[in-house]
Parts: structure tokens; C-alpha cells; sequence
């Protein structure tokens, strides 16, 4: 497992603090569940390597002597889940002595994070014990289905681990107080394969912000023109966002006129607000907005 996250790039991780009894199949061709012990702790693979569901099924983690074991996805992936599964890029060293300084942090919990609330602890960082890292969580309309992208929720945090590397489930965790964001649509050298999770995402440097369309006027942006259209590459990527976070194949971007109708985007606009900034500050220009988002 050290080796995984020693790859700086992300890992499909399933992990639980205490030992889990799961209903699956092995093969899964007919024959009744039978019962898939999980032990207590972590289990990591190279998301590139991570087998997607099948039929309703998540084939799970397991140690190369056990029985493999596919246990519904809901079982995992869901609000509920008996497991945790994440999609996680690790710094490969301890936090700097800066870094802690630059960012603020919540109050830790106990082991890694949890999809519903995990009770603080009383603790203070020890950064010989801490990993910076970015971690996603699993949706039904991006990964582990397909890729990792917007539609799914990303943090950061400063993960526990123990003196060999490994996920500490016992150790104290800090999250950043920065919040959850699409994967991809903020610090994209985070989702860059070939850059290092690197400290002056945050030091040095201010922390990326979205800001509203009226500050983008004012700091001198002209409205996009025909040279944006051009940028077809950045263009079909936030298609591909549009269509992954709303579930509608009609884009909400009109290229024609480069005009975000912004009604399609209702129940998403917070997503819309933060893909929005990101396209303008790719195409150094400001979109023409049509409608409203509710």
C-alpha cells in the first residue's frame, strides 16, 4: 500500500475503523449470497485499476489470499454504507511547519473521514503523522461508475497515517476549512497527473476563490467573443461537466453566442457558479448569462 500512494496520484481507498460483515457473491453468476468478512482498517488500489461496478455490485478490497467478495454498491457507496470508499492523492511527506501556518483547520476527528458526521476529538497537529491530501467521494453519475470529475465532491484534508505511510484509523485527522468542491473545477493541479500535490497550492499563494461575475468586470475582462469560441477543447470540457453534474445531454452553454443559460442549472447553482468562474478564468473573458438559476 505505501507504494500506491507513494505513486502521488490517486488510489481508490476503502477502509473501517472496526471489523464488517457483508453479504456478497464471488462469481456472481446465479449463486446466493454467501457472508464477506472485512477486516478492520485500509485497503488501496491505483484508481486506474479500481474495477467498476457491475450489475449493482462493487467488487470489494480484499487481500490477495481472500475469497473475492461483490457486495451491492449501496452497501458502500450509499449515505448508509458499512464501508467508506474514497478516491484519495496523498502528499508523499509530512506537512510543512508553513503549511500549518497558511491554512486553517476544523477540529480533528478520530481516524479518517466519515460521509456522515464524525464526533471531534480533542488533539493538536502532529504533522510527522499527517498527509496533505485531497480526498472525493464515490456519486452515482461519476466515479467510481466513470471518471473521477464534477460530479464529484472533493476536500481537503490532512490525513492521519502511521510511521510506515499507511492510513492511521486510529490517529487524528484535520480538515481544511476550505469547502467541498466538484473534482476538477478547482486547484486543477491537483487533478494533474504529471504536477506534485504540492504546499504552495496554499502557501505563498491565496487559496482560489470563486468571485462574483461583477468582480470579473471590474478587473478588466471583456465579454467572450469569437476567440473564445475557439477554444473548443476548454469549451467541451465544461460540457462534460454540464452534462455529469445536471444529467441533461442539451448543453447549457450556448456556444453560438456564448450565452450560460442559467436556468437549466436549477438545483445545481452552486456547481454552475463554480464552473462558471473557472471557464471565464480559462477563456480570460466574462460569458453572457441568460435567465436565472433557483
Amino acid at each position: 500500500m505505501i507504494a500506491i500512494f507513494a505513486a502521488a496520484w490517486f488510489s481508490a481507498v476503502q477502509y473501517t475503523p472496526r471489523p464488517v460483515s457483508l453479504r456478497g457473491c464471488a462469481e456472481c453468476k446465479g449463486e446466493p449470497d454467501d457472508v464477506c468478512e472485512v477486516r478492520a482498517g485500509a485497503q488501496a488500489q491505483p484508481i486506474d485499476e479500481y474495477p467498476r461496478p457491475a450489475g449493482g455490485r462493487i467488487k470489494l478490497l480484499r487481500p490477495s489470499a481472500e475469497t473475492a467478495c461483490a457486495v451491492p454498491a449501496q452497501k458502500i457507496t450509499g449515505s448508509r454504507g458499512a464501508l467508506e470508499l474514497a478516491a484519495v492523492r496523498m502528499a508523499s511527506g509530512p506537512p510543512s511547519a508553513a503549511l500549518l501556518e497558511a491554512v486553517h483547520l476544523k477540529p480533528p476527528i478520530r481516524g479518517w473521514p466519515q460521509r456522515k458526521s464524525a464526533p471531534a476529538i480533542a488533539a493538536t497537529p502532529d504533522r510527522s503523522s499527517l498527509r496533505l491530501s485531497v480526498l472525493c467521494w464515490p456519486s452515482d453519475r461519476g466515479w467510481p461508475n466513470g471518471a473521477l470529475g464534477a460530479a464529484n465532491s472533493c476536500e481537503w484534508w490532512l490525513l492521519a497515517v502511521d510511521a510506515s505511510g499507511q492510513p492511521d484509523l486510529a490517529g487524528a485527522s484535520f480538515a481544511l476549512t476550505e469547502p467541498p468542491f466538484a473534482a476538477g473545477s478547482k486547484w486543477p493541479t491537483a487533478f494533474d497527473r504529471n504536477a506534485p500535490l504540492a504546499e504552495s497550492l496554499f502557501v505563498g499563494t491565496p487559496s482560489p476563490t470563486v468571485s462574483p461575475p461583477a468582480k470579473v468586470v471590474e478587473s478588466g475582462r471583456v465579454h467572450c467573443r469569437d476567440g473564445a469560441r475557439e477554444r473548443t477543447a476548454t469549451l467541451d470540457r465544461f460540457d462534460q461537466w454540464d452534462q455529469q453534474i445536471r444529467g441533461d445531454s442539451q448543453p447549457s452553454l450556448d456556444r453560438a453566442s456564448l450565452t450560460l443559460r442559467s436556468a437549466l442549472w436549477s438545483g445545481h447553482c452552486q456547481e454552475m457558479d463554480v464552473l462558471r468562474t473557472a471557464l471565464e478564468r480559462q477563456l480570460e473573458c466574462t460569458l453572457a448569462v441568460e435567465g436565472r438559476c433557483e
